[in-house]
């Protein structure tokens, strides 16, 4: 991102030297010692450049490994410039301030550049930077020797301007002639070259150093010659703990410049040592403990101590009661389980001897009825493992029961019989509770149901020994619903049809003139009027009864009911003529008391239901009007008045 132009001014005289006496490192312009092994090269402030260069040359032909610790402020989007490492052989009271980091326009030179502003005219990416550059060039047109690359390696940004310090690493191998370097550890940018030919014209030494600046943009520069404590231990890599009575073994794995003169130890329960790699040590008690670990570096420097907290776990006190119980219910479980130090985390369950479960608290009401024995192993997050627990119970049988039902029909009292099929338990006491809350203790009862469906039955049983059992399903309450049909006017002589319904099977009372009176619908031949009974009875066995009135005539004839009842009831519901001996219906209207006809219908079937604009009208009085035509053609023309009931 491009963040502001920045005026550069390159100095070419020493800059003022700061740096005490005894240092060996030469400090120029704006560069500070922050203390006894790190240096700021710029405060945040604008047009600031400062160097920090090694007294002495070095020896290309030799190898170097150096470690820096680098901090690149906590400016971001505004922060800049950057600081570069430098190999040069001309002078130490080089530097200047601006994008060129001090780097720019030194010849000859390698540079590894750390920059944090995006100079477009440099052809710079838009994220902080690291390259190797050669004779002070720090566009990226070409000419670079590796890069540029990103300078942080975290996937979610590559900015380095966080106010973190970052580890660089720089090493020269002069057998391969490979300069690589390093960014917390993570390999970054390198460079296959013969620095001593192709760059400082076979002169093997050179001065190393640092350099940093700021233009228009500003940010706190710093870097530290390596003096990093740093130690691993064989405790849980996860969380630092060891259980009690673990040695522990402390790796030291500290990072210098220089070569460590010393090293401390404090183990936090009052021991010491000044071993690089100490002894065993093994912590009396269990607990938190605080390790400091500080190495002191050949030039006399001393690190900060690295602090880091070692956890000593005790081994967890458990306990276990188990208290007798019945199949398929919880037992009641007494567990303590006691540990100091680290909570517990891992539960191994054993039942009987096998293993059982690894959660806190199994179900354990899958276990069958019979003596058992149960123990515990309790381990903390550290991996200390408790003692077995163990204790013995016993599963009691629970009853085993059902139940059976008949005579289930409605208006019938039906008969609820009690089953059990165990022979190990005795059972002292039942409960039945039927669906409409019906409750006996006996364990044969009986209920009359005034209305069929399903209705949903409990029965519990408690034995001798305490335990229970429910069983509960639903019983079918069945009902017959008995209908001979409607009363119905037939011709003398003529044949005519019963219609029942609502059972299985069918019988009909009288049976005189049927066809067959055992069937749903036979057909009749009467003289004289009749009423026919109809029971019916569904496979369950429910019974039921109607009844239907046959009235016979002797000659054509219409007649027409004085009232009907339209509610939907089955009966009465529908309103039109009866015709006896009739061929034909010209007509049959009807007319409400203001003569506004509100039904009519040719068919001979077919009646008014009692609807006028979807709603059925108050009560009152009705007109109607037919014409029909009989079977030796008289004619009909009739009118009359019956009464709408609701």
């Amino acid at each position: 991102m491009i963040r502001g132009f920045k005026i550069t001014v390159i100095f070419v005289v020493s800059l003022v030297s700061t740096q005490p006496a005894f240092s060996q490192y030469i400090l120029n312009g704006n560069a500070t010692i922050e203390s006894c092994n790190c240096y700021v090269l710029t405060q945040p402030l604008e047009f600031q450049g400062g160097s920090v260069w090694q007294k002495t040359k070095i020896d290309l032909r030799l190898p170097f490994d150096f470690s820096f610790n680098v901090y690149l402020g906590s400016i971001d989007q505004q922060g800049a410039d950057g600081i570069a490492f430098i190999l040069q052989p001309l002078s130490t009271s080089l530097g200047s301030t601006g994008n060129g980091m001090g780097f720019s326009g030194v010849s000859p030179s390698v540079g590894v550049l750390l920059d944090t502003w995006q100079n477009t005219e440099d052809n710079d990416p838009a994220f902080d930077h690291i390259s190797i550059q050669a004779n002070g060039v720090i566009g990226h047109h070409g000419a670079d020797l590796s890069g540029p690359v990103p300078i942080p390696i975290l996937a979610t940004s590559d900015n380095i301007e966080d106010g973190q310090w970052h580890v660089l690493r720089i090493k020269w191998d002069p057998s391969t002639f490979i300069l690589k370097t390093w960014v917390d550890g993570a390999e970054r940018v390198s460079a296959t070259k013969d620095l001593v030919k192709d760059i400082f014209n076979q002169d093997p030494f050179v001065y190393w150093g640092f350099s940093g600046a700021t233009g228009g943009k500003v940010n706190l520069q710093k870097f530290c010659t390596a003096l990093n404590p740093g130690f691993e231990t064989n405790a849980n890599s996860k969380n630092d703990a060891v259980c009690l009575g673990t040695p522990l073994l402390f790796k030291d794995e500290s990072v210098s410049f220089t070569s460590i003169q010393s090293y401390y130890w404090d183990f936090g329960d009052g021991s010491v040592s000044s071993d690089a790699n100490p002894p065993p040590h093994i912590y009396a008690q269990p607990g938190k403990y605080e390790v400091n670990h500080t190495i002191t570096a050949a030039d006399g420097c001393v690190s900060p101590p690295l602090k880091k907290t070692i956890s000593i776990g005790d081994f967890p006190v458990v306990s276990l009661s188990v208290f007798d119980t019945c199949e398929t219910k919880m037992p009641r479980i007494e567990l303590d389980v006691v540990s100091k130090v680290a909570t517990v985390d891992q539960w191994k369950w054993e039942l009987d001897g096998l293993p059982f479960s690894t959660v806190q608290l199994p179900d354990f009401t899958t276990i069958a009825a019979g003596n058992h024995s149960l123990s515990l192993i309790a381990t903390s997050y550290i991996g200390c493992a408790s003692n077995a627990a163990s204790d013995n119970f016993l599963i009691k049988n629970k009853p085993v029961i059902d139940f059976s039902v008949s005579g289930n029909c409605v208006n019938e009292k039906a008969s609820f019989f009690a089953l059990q099929s165990d022979n190990i338990t005795t059972i002292n006491k039942w409960q039945w509770n039927i669906g409409n809350q019906y409750y006996s203790n006996q364990p044969d009862t009986q209920f009359l149901f005034t209305i069929g469906g399903s209705y949903y039955v409990k029965l519990s049983a408690e034995a001798s020994n305490g335990c229970t059992s429910l069983i509960e399903r639903p019983v079918l309450i069945n009902e017959a619903n008995a209908y001979a049909g409607r009363d119905t006017v037939v011709l003398q002589g003529s044949l005519f049809q019963l219609n029942g319904s609502g059972g299985s099977s069918y019988s009909w009372l009288p049976s005189t003139g049927l066809s067959n009176p055992f069937i749903a619908n036979p057909t009749g031949n009467v003289n004289d009027d009749i009423r026919y009974h109809l029971t019916v009875q569904t496979i369950e066995g429910c019974k039921d009864t109607a009844s239907v009135k046959v009235i016979v005539f002797k000659g054509s004839a219409i007649y027409v009911p004085t009232a009907f009842t339209p509610n939907n009831d089955g009966l009465n519901d529908v309103i039109s003529p009866y015709l006896i001996g009739i061929k034909s219906l010209s007509f049959f209207d009807i007319y409400d008391r203001w003569g506004r006809k509100i039904f009519s219908t040719n068919q001979m079937n077919k009646g008014w239901d009692g609807f006028v604009d979807g709603r059925v009208p108050d009560t009152g009085s009705y007109v109607w009007v037919l014409k029909a035509v009989d079977q030796i053609g008289k004619v009909y023309n009739l009118k009359g008045v019956f009464t709408l009931l609701k």
